[in-house]
């Protein structure tokens, strides 16, 4: 019987379409990321996310899912990436990449710049944060085994 976990994790920020960089709007995540075989996640440290995306005027209150990579020691990064429809019903994609550097260890690791993409033409970018005050010992409780 493999064993796995999961965990949920709370970020929020802003975002800008590329056709209005000046305007910023409010956008959050909340993710519920499982890992269903350490085992596997040894190899391949792949999770599976899904939750919601907030997105003032894009995506107000939308169903996500998709994969967060969690290698911050090897490769130094955790790579969120996961579609969900936009008010539209357009299919939307976010991308984006915690690049962790010890010398800036707190703000790298809570700081996750993305970019968004609607049909796969790129239409806005994002800065998330992850709240360690509000946030760390929320997401801390949230681990369970699986």
């Amino acid at each position: 019987m493999a064993v796995g976990f999961e965990f949920s994790e709370t970020m929020s920020g802003s975002y800008h379409t590329l056709d209005r960089p000046a305007d910023e709007l409010p956008m959050s995540i909340t993710v519920r990321a499982a890992v269903h075989d350490v085992k596997k996640f040894l190899l391949d440290p792949t999770a599976e996310i899904s939750g919601e995306v907030d997105a003032e005027g894009l995506a107000d209150h939308k169903a996500l899912r998709g994969t967060l990579e969690i290698n911050p020691l090897l490769r130094r990064r955790l790579v969120y990436d996961f579609r969900f429809a936009d008010n539209d019903g357009a299919d939307c994609r976010f991308h984006g990449e915690k690049e962790i550097e010890a010398s800036r260890l707190v703000s790298t690791m809570t700081t996750l710049p993305g970019t968004i993409f609607r049909d796969d033409k790129e239409v806005g970018r994002a800065i998330l944060r992850f709240h360690m005050r509000a946030d760390l010992l929320k997401m801390i409780r949230s681990f369970r085994p699986r």
